[in-house]
């Protein structure tokens, strides 16, 4: 039995250990929030950025559909263009047969009519055919502008719906940040240091509870010398594997222990 002096001051330096590892496990939940928020905020960030990035990779892409489109119509164009002359220049030439007398002369005349008859029908060919790919990249570009406009207003819609929710989640996490203020300002900073290190390099978990002798970290068994310690010890205890603070449940059975 403890002479009844040391029980008090047993108490005592066990009441103030209970009280450090209360905080640190407050401050672990208050940064796992922090954390997660600050996660769900990225996971929000990156999908503007990517939506943002594929709708305006469309418009690249529409504009250089466009602008193929646009040099086949100016194609087109040319192509009627020199049609029209060239059919002019044939009327001409049959007008030109019934002033003509000489008999070689309209021969000679026949046959350039002949040769601009057989070029015009290789330009009307080509019309035909340069103007089939402008309907089509038309249509294609139509298609094209129709799904990107669907795109742009289905991500207005979507993009102030994310917007509102980083509202919210800034504005959860700058409550959670005051909380790990006045939380960690009950700790000292080089306990703060430590914990936040075990904390960055163990996946969110710094403070962990040891259960039937195995820590709930890294669920590895704590040597029977070392559970005495956290028993007995007024210093904080960690892990021996994962490096974690480890702490008992405040138990009836563990106060018998003592």
């Amino acid at each position: 039995m403890h002479p009844p002096g040391c029980i008090s001051f047993f108490g005592d330096w066990r009441q103030k250990l209970r009280e450090r590892i209360e905080i640190l496990t407050t401050l672990q939940s208050v940064d796992r929030e922090i954390r997660n928020k600050s996660n769900a905020k990225t996971v929000l960030l990156d999908e503007i950025q990517k939506t943002e990035g594929e709708i305006q990779t469309k418009r690249a892409e529409i504009e250089l559909f466009r602008g193929n489109w646009a040099e086949k119509d100016r194609l087109r164009q040319g192509k009627e263009k020199l049609l029209q002359e060239e059919g002019r220049k044939t009327t001409d030439k049959r007008m030109r047969m019934t002033r003509i007398k000489n008999i070689k002369e309209l021969q000679a005349l026949q046959r350039e009519i002949d040769q601009m008859k057989q070029s015009n029908s290789q330009l009307e060919e080509e019309l035909i055919k340069l103007m089939e790919e402008t309907e089509m990249s038309f249509a294609s570009l139509q298609e094209k502008e129709q799904e990107l406009a669907r795109l742009e207003q289905e991500w207005t819609e979507k993009r102030a719906e994310i917007h509102s929710q980083l509202t919210g989640i800034e504005g959860e996490l700058a409550e959670a940040a005051a909380t790990r203020r006045q939380v960690a300002a009950k700790l000292d900073e080089n306990l703060i240091e430590r914990y936040e290190l075990i904390f960055s390099r163990r996946g969110g978990t710094a403070v962990v509870e040891v259960s039937e002798g195995i820590c709930q970290g890294c669920h590895m068994n704590i040597p029977y010398q070392l559970l005495n310690e956290i028993l007995k010890s007024d210093k904080l205890i960690f892990c021996p594997s994962c490096h974690r603070i480890l702490y008992l449940p405040e138990t009836a059975s563990t106060e018998k222990q003592l």
